[in-house]
């Protein structure tokens, strides 16, 4: 037996007597919401959830041979993936069947389904060559949770890879239904909006910045990222930050505010403590990596409370999602 396949048994014999009696969630995990193109099967609840602006999204386009799939490609742009628990005494196959019927009336064209071993491959080698890369990603709190919510037993999996052709970008969409003993079904949706990335972040040069804050008082930094839901920084806001320190270091009187900014998604409690853990995260950086005096900048986070555009979309809210540089 297979590593993975062992981890999936002993958790399904430790916990099978279990998962019967232990109680759906009530609601969906916080920070999460259906992708407005497609919307969840009825009763289900959000149990893992992510989006990134600009990555790379698996697209299985075949069968599974010894736990890999023999065909595949990938799609980049804005990727959103929610993970959901279905209610009881649901079917794997009843919910692939509501999913594949609204995807062919909204224009999608399936390039790769499958149904049970038969189709699909080894079940669990199917699903843990697409739940692996996204596992930890969706919900790092409750891998463990997902896993046994997305893993098939006795043949049930579903899947499919459809495409949607559109004049505002093309959209690939990767669906899992997978069912384990004891357990409702678990889906996996994953959804990837064809996009250019985003460009010229990192030209917002010290020069820029400086020139910004005497006219305006403020910049908006946009190559600042952080992981999803988080405050820790990622490696691609490096130009950025050297660009901060280059105007620090070379104004040493300047004294500023490294605010944080949100979109609307989630409460507004879980919106402010994590705007101000992101511009404390950016305050760290500056005065550990680039020796820039602590005592020169002061970190505020505002929530979803100073929006630069609407709300209502992805585009409107990864315009809000920022960290701002506002001149004391």
């Amino acid at each position: 037996m297979k590593p993975f396949r062992l981890l999936l048994s002993i958790v399904i014999l430790s916990l099978a007597g279990v998962a019967a009696a232990q109680d759906m969630p009530d609601k969906d995990i916080p920070g999460s919401h259906d992708h407005p193109l497609v919307s969840r099967f009825a009763g289900s609840l959000i149990t893992g959830y992510q989006t990134v602006d600009y990555d790379r999204m698996l697209l299985p386009l075949g069968k599974t041979v010894d736990d890999k799939l023999s065909k595949s490609d990938t799609a980049e742009g804005r990727i959103t993936r929610i993970s959901y628990v279905a209610p009881p005494g649901k079917s794997a196959l009843e919910i692939f069947r509501n999913f594949q019927s609204a995807l062919q009336s909204a224009g999608f064209s399936t390039r790769f389904s499958c149904e049970g071993d038969a189709t699909c491959g080894d079940g669990y080698g199917f699903a843990s060559a697409v739940l692996d890369p996204v596992l930890q990603a969706l919900n790092p709190d409750s891998t463990s949770d997902l896993l046994h919510e997305l893993e098939p037993t006795n043949d049930n999996i579903d899947a499919l890879t459809a495409h949607l052709s559109r004049p505002q970008g093309d959209i690939d969409l990767v669906l899992l239904v997978g069912k384990g003993d004891n357990y409702p079904p678990g889906i996996l949706l994953e959804i990837c909006e064809h996009q250019p990335m985003a460009s010229g972040e990192v030209t917002v040069n010290a020069k820029a910045m400086n020139e910004s804050l005497a006219s305006s008082g403020h910049v908006a930094l946009y190559g600042l990222h952080f992981a999803n839901d988080s405050a820790t920084i990622d490696p691609s806001s490096k130009a950025t930050l050297e660009e901060m320190a280059k105007l620090l270091t070379g104004h040493p009187a300047l004294k500023v505010y490294i605010v944080g900014h949100t979109d609307d998604t989630g409460s507004a409690a879980h919106n402010l403590a994590l705007s101000q853990q992101r511009a404390q995260a950016v305050v760290q950086a500056l005065a550990m990596g680039y020796r820039i005096a602590a005592n020169r900048m002061a970190a505020e986070g505002v929530a979803s409370w100073a929006p630069v555009a609407s709300n209502a979309t992805d585009a409107g809210r990864a315009q809000n999602r920022r960290v701002e540089l506002v001149a004391q």
